[in-house]
């Protein structure tokens, strides 16, 4: 043995135990514009926007996320609100959880209410506080939490009739605790310890015959209350303790009535008006997005369902909007030289349409792009982007839309494609590939003509291949790196695996062959196919409803020889089992060092061997920020080593330790470099060829840390062999790569 192969053997453990995903590296791709509710502090600007919540800070215009990745509980906010006595932000989910903020911006979770066994919704709706109590308004009444002694010290479950009452908000004025329903105005004395018991409460009439009371807030020493009329128009009335008075009659629906350093903030469906202490208009904002506003000084601070975030001064206002797609529909992704495609469509079961609006976003590493149909008119009357297919042109891809064709992008130019004259293919296209020369194939789900191809020329030609998917539902189609196409069925279907032999205008002399998944004693695989991917080195991967399976030389199956495939064999508790069997697998990506990201329905996210005999690492909600278990679709960007993941709660990345192998290693960095005191992760090293083994050593030679390179990356911890930090200094990066050949490529600072 080789002392290079003999280091390879003894690092292969190293390699194992590296992180697979780089700490503190994970990051949030969601859409911020549906802004619900609105907390304003000394600093900052909280806005909460349906899946999280983002922060404004006053000064210098930063803005920060807040989702799980950063620390939060939960997803998919409810209602926000800060205590400013005790500089204290409480978030409220929709799911009953509640998290609460201090300054430091340390977390303190409180899953008592979600962890309620109710039958019914426990969203939170508003949040009010008194004194150190915090009162949230959830749909089944009101709980109560000291948020001093961080735990629930009451909740009342209010009911009309044997039905529980829907809370929107709640207020104290004077000796009562005030709650907005559905079935109007209650209240009950604060003094009374038996809240809990419905009958201590009480209806409040305002004389008038309206009924929904939605919001209101105490201001100048009267409570403010909004009544619907309907759904078009409010009446907004004031207590003094003793009488009601009509303060506004026949306003635009109001959405919420607050008041902050002496002014009342009133938004409607139509705009936002602020008022002094003595009812005179301070400031006028017409909008109908706005949702909730808070003065803060002679600013407006209000949240906006369509730009996130406002803040509204001396007749001028600007509009805050954070990075990110237009869209939290996200059903698949896509790279493609540069740039992350992302398709916000879906299908419906067994095979229809969800009927969501066909759109495209693009994401270059910094700014996203909405591919718009107020630009592209001919997507107006679109449907249902569920994929992609990319040649290596960042500018040129097809999008295919569930029942509504494809649509053809090609630099700057978009182009609706459904049937032609000659009828070649119809719209419930459910997959496209380009071959090696060019041409555009089509998978046609339950057409007379299940695959068609548009030539690089752009002539359209319709096969058959004997009738094999003949009305047939087909599902994915990729092109192998010799010119194999593959085409699955989705549901108990079968493999189709087809040859034009560079001719894809003659089908006499195509080759193909259509079977059903098989292993090597005939035994049928499980052909509830959800994805299919070749990796990088040629074998092809089967995503499925009972795991993973591998075809190992896909090349030979039109030669005659062996269409088997196997179940990669782990070892688990000692014994071997099949890949993932017990999981539902939604999807599959290959990185630069031939990992095998594996995506399932319910168990998360996992990394795998080459060969997929070895498990590497297993995320889900419970050990990382991944938003769900659910993971539906994923791209890797090879050049950047970032993984991007679609689950049903979002789309996120975060940075994996390997890339695409450079062979001739001719731009090897490490980042960070210089590495500054307070980074404590791991620097990362790309531009590698593959299987390098890599030394780095100080500028004596002594070796400080050695590793083998995983694609074309490998990592340090910044700990010599020991297990130390490193002291500040100036650090060599030696490569041996597998041919023997040992150089030296760079240099890494390091300061302590």
């Amino acid at each position: 043995m080789t002392r290079l192969s003999a280091v390879a053997v003894l690092l292969l453990f190293v390699l194992q135990v590296q992180a697979q995903i780089v700490d503190n590296s994970w990051r949030d791709h969601l859409n911020y514009t549906n802004g619900q509710s609105v907390a304003v502090t000394g600093t900052e600007v909280y806005c909460a926007a349906g899946v999280g919540l983002f922060c404004y800070d006053k000064e210098d215009g930063r803005i920060r996320h807040l989702t799980t990745i950063e620390g939060l509980s939960d997803m998919g906010v409810g209602s926000i609100a800060y205590n400013e006595r005790l500089n204290i932000l409480v978030v409220g989910y929709t799911n009953g959880n509640i998290d609460l903020i201090d300054d430091d911006e340390r977390i303190f979770n409180m899953p008592g209410l979600k962890d309620k066994n109710m039958s019914v919704s426990k969203r939170v709706n508003h949040i009010n506080f008194d004194g150190d109590k915090a009162y949230l308004s959830c749909d089944f009444g009101l709980t109560v939490v000291d948020l001093k002694l961080r735990k629930f010290v009451d909740t009342y479950v209010l009911t009309n009739d044997g039905r529980q009452i829907k809370i929107k908000g709640s207020q104290v004025f004077g000796e009562y605790l005030y709650a907005f329903s559905e079935y109007g105005l209650i209240r009950g004395r604060l003094d009374n310890l038996f809240l809990s018991d419905f009958r201590n409460w009480e209806y409040v009439s305002i004389d008038t015959e309206r009924m929904w009371v939605n919001t209101g807030c105490e201001f100048n020493g009267k409570l403010y209350v909004s009544e619907d009329y309907d759904d078009n128009s409010s009446c907004v009335m004031a207590y003094d303790g003793q009488n009601w008075t009509v303060v506004w009659d026949s306003l635009p629906s109001v959405k919420s009535l607050t008041s902050r350093d002496g002014l009342l903030v009133v938004c409607t469906s139509v705009g936002m008006t602020s008022y002094e202490a003595n009812l005179h208009q301070h400031a006028t904002l017409e909008t109908e997005y706005v949702t909730m506003g808070f003065a803060d000084g002679d600013l407006i601070w209000y949240s906006d369902s369509y730009y996130s975030l406002g803040r509204y001064s001396d007749g001028d206002f600007m509009a805050i909007v954070p990075e990110g797609p237009w869209s939290n529909r996200f059903y698949s992704v896509c790279y493609n030289a540069g740039k992350l495609l992302v398709a916000p469509g879906g299908i419906s079961q067994p095979s229809g349409n969800m009927y969501i609006p066909a759109d495209v976003f693009s994401y270059d590493g910094s700014r996203w792009e909405h591919i718009d149909r107020n630009v592209f008119l001919e997507m107006e009357e679109m449907r249902d982007v569920i994929g992609f297919a990319t040649h290596g042109n960042p500018n040129h891809y097809i999008a295919i839309a569930w029942r509504y064709g494809i649509w053809e992008y090609n630099n700057g130019v978009g182009q609706h494609i459904t049937v032609n004259k000659d009828e070649v293919y119809g719209d419930a296209v459910s997959g496209c590939a380009f071959d090696s020369r060019g041409n555009l194939w089509t998978a046609n789900a339950f057409s007379q003509i299940p695959i068609s191809v548009r030539t690089a020329g752009g002539d359209w030609y319709s096969c058959n291949y004997g009738g094999n998917m003949i009305g047939q539902h087909t599902g994915k189609l990729i092109c192998t790196r010799n010119d194999d196409l593959w085409l699955v069925q989705p549901r108990g279907g079968k493999i189709l695996v087809w040859n034009a032999n560079g001719t894809p205008e003659t089908a006499s002399d195509d080759n193909y062959l259509c079977f059903l998944p098989c292993n090597e004693s005939g035994g049928e695989l499980n052909s509830n196919i959800n994805d299919i991917v070749q990796d990088r080195n040629g074998a092809v991967w089967i995503a499925s409803d009972e795991g993973v399976y591998v075809y190992d030389h896909p090349e030979y199956i039109l030669q005659g020889k062996n269409f088997f495939a196997r179940y990669p064999q782990m070892i688990e508790e000692g014994y071997y089992q099949s890949l993932l069997i017990t999981e539902v697998v939604n999807t599959i990506a290959v990185d630069g060092g031939n990992r095998k990201w594996i995506g399932t329905e319910s168990g998360g996210l996992f990394v795998i061997s080459p060969d997929g005999t070895e498990q590497y690492a297993a995320y889900n909600k419970d050990n990382s920020p991944l938003f769900s278990n659910n993971v539906m679709s994923l791209a890797i960007d090879d050049d950047k080593g970032i993984i991007y993941i679609v689950t049903d709660r979002g789309l996120q990345s975060a940075v994996i330790s390997s890339t695409k192998p450079d062979a001739g290693m001719s731009s090897v960095f490490a980042a960070p470099n210089p590495v500054p005191p307070d980074y404590y992760d791991d620097v990362t090293i790309r531009g590698l060829a593959e299987q390098t083994v890599v030394r780095i050593t100080d500028l004596r030679g002594n070796l400080v840390h050695e590793t083998m390179s995983n694609g074309g990356s490998a990592l340090w911890n910044l700990c010599n062999r020991d297990g130390r930090r490193v002291e500040t200094g100036i650090y060599l990066i030696q490569c041996t790569t597998t041919d023997g050949v040992t150089r030296n490529v760079g240099k890494i600072h390091v300061v302590k």
